[in-house]
């Protein structure tokens, strides 16, 4: 008897088996269907990413990004730490309470990275310590006077050895007082330090990338949270390479080459060992009864390792350690990677008991709850986990280990505190409630807008009021089973099961760009929800710049707003991210882990040669996801590869810290300066002569570089047809889902179009004006990205793939433009002949939609609990097709003109492209082009 694989059986036995089938799996989508994002802290806020906010307690704004919480011993103080500003909270348990906010200069003058959330008081809450971060220092403040006293330098000598470029990510206090053990996450160290003599007198050597500290009586416990340790490329020995650096990563991850070192571009790449050794994803024990010399006498790995398999997927990731919690004679770990919590025996080590995180059956072998800070009860009986994923924090019973329920909370909750008494939880949701509008005429008068941070006080529930919490988190994350709106919210071309194929779209591209929100550049589309008066690069523009001519009744953004008439645009897309350092993880399918958004948002800058080999890792505004930031379960690259989807990526995925992005750079754009690993998916699958962000580079160029290799390599053959991927990609890929074999052994040619492709085209995120760049405005940036745009549709709407395709556009964040709806509001078009022609789309959509719609189409089943709860773009689509390819609009070439972009023989030219591009989503020139001229 002949056996079928459950697709094909539905297939065979046709709609009625498929319909069945379908009213078994539950169908999950974000609560804000049509719902527009609304800025509501006193009601019910409705997030970019579709969720609701119904958060318990009563609720106060503090400064942006919120990342330290602290509780005097007495419990009497809260003290929350962000960039550049704190607040001291009193009489946070009554009705009443009062914030102070204290500074780390002499004035209220806020100075990026000159702060983290790393602080402690001493014992009686006279004096708190907290980490200036970035120039390596503890600050002391009288608490009583809101005063600065001191400082104790952590880049001095100690144990023969000269410490410098030091960063302190957490810090805690013996019980007499008389030492403090800092972090350090840059030296990879443990350091002491006397607070009588305010100096260092003990270091010890720790795991990589030391994050969280736990103290039991003179023991010091450790939370490593990286995975690798990275060192500078050296110069060539052979002349014929550039002796800045590679122009792509020396080897890819996991393979023999990252472990072991490689020869690569006339240089002896060194290897990164083994992504699993002691120093990796641990927790380490310090024996600091003398504290001049603190010694190692454990090492714990704490979740899963890399490799193994879990819920039928190889873990590509590493556990992240990011927390730790003595309580109940145990020692409680947050593995953030994994959605669990480890209890640990403080004495030997071992594991006792570990606890999964999972809010629904529904989505049981789905990570993304990211668990966090902790807090336990008196007793020791209850253990409360911030979900920074879940807006919620979880309430864990310690001796069974069993997840009690749920609170709800603000956006993104990161660190707790627990009254001495047992009755008061507080509690810093990172992006509090969200941005909001920042223009229009509409924008709330709320202490909360522009993304402050929010502290939460709320009392501990009862175990009855616990249980009407949860069935909220679960409501407003998406959560529950809503297979009644599959049909009315589902289409016959984006099909709503896993492993069912769409029948008429083969072939999914990613256009992604940067920095743009609805509202600038979308020009009075009929239908739409805008604001006119926030427009900045539409069809009647004035533009100016400094000696120019002033232009008026200029059309910018042409082919953008040709391309949303004929096709699908929604005026209903957000972004998750707040910029690019987060958005390009966003873009790849990944929610960043705790290490990517701490080390974005408040992290320690970039020196290659530092002593300080955390001080390579430091990707600042670079946008590629790290082995550090791998999920368990990986990106999107993964996630296709494991299941024999063919892809194809053009411009993104090795912009790694350090890198260089000059002008003299050529192939690729950038020179790679450490031995950071490139996924093992995405390295063999990327074109290596495309280049990733690099503003010297025009995006026409771009445009050219994808036609010429698309040409090449996938238009050998007149038919479109499916193409044949590797099945054996470091053993991540799984067997090709049936109906791909199938529809290959029909279809196969040679040199076939991938199933999907990624292109990342980037220069609208804007600088200044270079008229002899061939960039006389700052519009010119915009107009050489629109017709890039233009010209990348077009060619792929004159290729015979064109009538099985559906192209996505859009961009990495919102870079800060105008918003009358949501300053995270941005652009999302559809277009494919199978796009609703002039259509609007109003459902409440994000990044993740995107890549929800693209497993749909592909037949693949979630990657994570995001995409699985976003809403997809199935309303986009139509059963009547227009097979009507795209004709690239023109754009004003007094704004740009491409030739000029190619005159190579103009000595100014030549000197102006060596300039160094802009480093991406520097947040001084994001602040200059969000408010400046045109």
């Amino acid at each position: 008897m002949r056996r079928y694989p459950l697709v094909a059986l539905l297939i065979l036995l046709g709609p009625a088996a498929t319909l069945a089938r379908a009213q078994r799996l539950p169908y999950l989508h974000a609560p804000a269907v049509n719902a527009y994002a609304l800025h509501n802290p006193t009601g019910v806020t409705v997030l970019p990413d579709g969720r609701l906010l119904k958060p318990e307690g009563v609720h106060y704004p503090v400064a942006r990004w919120p990342n330290g919480l602290t509780m005097s011993r007495d419990g009497s103080t809260l003290f929350v730490a962000s960039d550049g500003v704190g607040q001291l909270v009193t009489g946070w348990q009554g009705d009443h309470p009062e914030i102070t906010q204290i500074y780390p200069g002499d004035s209220t003058a806020k100075t990026r990275g000159s702060s983290t959330g790393a602080a402690v008081f001493s014992p009686d809450g006279g004096t708190l310590y907290w980490s200036t971060g970035n120039s390596g220092a503890l600050m002391v403040f009288d608490v009583a006077k809101r005063e600065r006293i001191g400082e104790i330098s952590l880049n001095t000598q100690v144990g023969g050895r000269t410490f410098a470029d030091s960063f302190a990510m957490d810090v805690k206090i013996s019980e007499d007082g008389a030492w403090i053990y800092c972090a350090d996450v840059t030296n990879f160290r443990l350091a002491v330090i006397d607070t009588a003599r305010r100096s260092v007198v003990g270091s010890v050597r720790v795991g990589r990338y030391p994050y969280a500290l736990a103290l039991i009586g003179s023991r010091v416990y450790v939370a490593n949270v990286g995975m690798f340790e990275y060192s500078a490329i050296p110069s060539p020995t052979d002349s014929r390479f550039d002796p800045h650096g590679l122009t792509y990563p020396p080897f890819a991850f996991p393979s023999s080459e990252a472990k072991e070192g490689v020869r690569f571009e006339g240089r002896n790449i060194a290897g990164l060992g083994d992504p699993n050794a002691p120093d990796a994803f641990s927790v380490w024990a310090v024996d600091a009864s003398n504290p001049a010399r603190p010694t190692v006498i454990h090492r714990v790995k704490t979740g899963l390792k890399v490799g193994v398999v879990s819920s039928g997927v190889e873990t590509v990731g590493g556990s992240a350690p990011n927390y730790l919690l003595p309580a109940a004679g145990a020692l409680y770990v947050c593995n953030n990677n994994n959605d669990s919590v480890d209890a640990i025996a403080p004495g030997t080590g071992t594991l006792q008991k570990r606890t999964h995180i999972v809010p629904s059956p529904l989505t049981s072998r789905l990570r993304g709850v990211s668990p966090s800070g902790m807090a336990a009860s008196p007793d020791g009986r209850r253990l409360y986990v911030a979900e920074s994923g879940l807006n919620a924090i979880a309430v864990i019973d310690t001796a069974s280990g069993t997840v009690l329920g749920h609170i709800p909370t603000a956006w993104y909750p990161y660190r707790l505190a627990m009254s001495p008494d047992g009755r008061k939880l507080a509690c810093i949701a990172f992006r509090g409630f969200g941005n909001g509008p920042n223009a229009g005429k509409a924008v709330p008068a709320s202490p909360f807008l522009g993304m402050k941070g929010a502290l939460s006080i709320l009392s501990v529930p009862t175990d009855a009021r616990l249980a009407t919490m949860t069935r909220t988190v679960l409501e407003c994350s998406g959560l529950v089973d809503r297979s009644k709106d599959r049909v009315a919210l589902g289409s016959p071309i984006v099909p709503t099961v896993p492993g069912i194929p769409s029948g008429p779209i083969k072939y999914v591209v990613f256009i992604t760009k940067e920095n743009h929100t609805y509202d600038a550049i979308f020009d009075h589309i009929a239908g739409a929800n805008d604001d006119p008066s926030l427009l900045r690069w539409g069809y009647h523009q004035s533009i100016s710049a400094p000696g120019q001519p002033s232009l008026h009744d200029v059309a910018v953004m042409t082919n953008h707003n040709a391309l949303a008439r004929q096709f699908t645009v929604s005026d209903n897309f957000y972004m998750e991210p707040e910029a690019s350092g987060v958005g390009h993880r966003w873009l790849v399918g990944v929610q960043p882990n705790n290490f990517c958004q701490m080390t974005y948002t408040l992290g320690w800058d970039f020196k290659l040669h530092s002593d300080a080999p955390g001080r390579r890792a430091a990707f600042g505004s670079n946008g590629s996801i790290a082995p550090e930031d791998y999920p368990e379960a990986g990106s999107m690259w993964e996630h296709l590869a494991r299941h024999g989807i063919t892809f194809r990526n053009y411009g993104e995925g090795f912009e790694f810290a350090g890198v260089l992005e000059d002008g003299s750079e050529g192939v690729t754009g950038a020179r790679e300066v450490i031995n950071m690993p490139m996924s093992k998916a995405l390295y063999d699958n990327t074109c290596r002569t495309y280049p990733i962000f690099n503003m010297n580079i025009p995006d026409v160029f771009r445009a050219d570089w994808f036609a010429n290799d698309f040409r090449k390599l996938f238009l050998q053959s007149k038919s479109a047809t499916a193409g044949r991927g590797s099945n054996a990609i470091n053993g991540l890929i799984k067997p090709r889902p049936s109906f791909l074999r199938e529809r290959t052994r029909r279809e196969h040619t040679p040199k076939a179009m991938p199933h999907f492709v990624n292109i990342a085209i980037c220069n609208d995120h804007g600088t200044a004006p270079n008229p002899a760049k061939g960039y006389p405005y700052l519009a010119s940036w915009m107009a050489d990205n629109d017709l890039a745009l233009g010209r990348i549709v077009a060619f792929l709407s004159h290729t015979p793939y064109w009538k099985n395709m559906a192209i996505f556009v859009t961009q990495d964040d919102a870079g800060g433009e105008p918003d009358h709806i949501d300053a995270q509001r941005s652009v999302l078009m559809v277009i494919s002949p199978w796009a609703k022609r002039h259509n609007v789309s109003h459902r409440h959509t994000t990044i993740l939609s995107m890549h929800r719609t693209l497993y749909e189409i592909l037949g693949l089943p979630p990657l994570n609990l995001q995409d699985a709860i976003a809403s997809d773009l199935s309303d986009c689509f139509t059963t009547t097709p227009n097979f009507t390819p795209y004709n690239a609009v023109p754009v004003d070439p007094r704004i740009f003109d491409p030739e000029k972009t190619k005159d190579l023989s103009d000595p100014e030219f030549r000197k102006a492209r060596l300039a160094p591009s802009v480093r991406r989503d520097d947040p001084d020139e994001v602040e200059r082009n969000a408010a400046g001229g045109r």
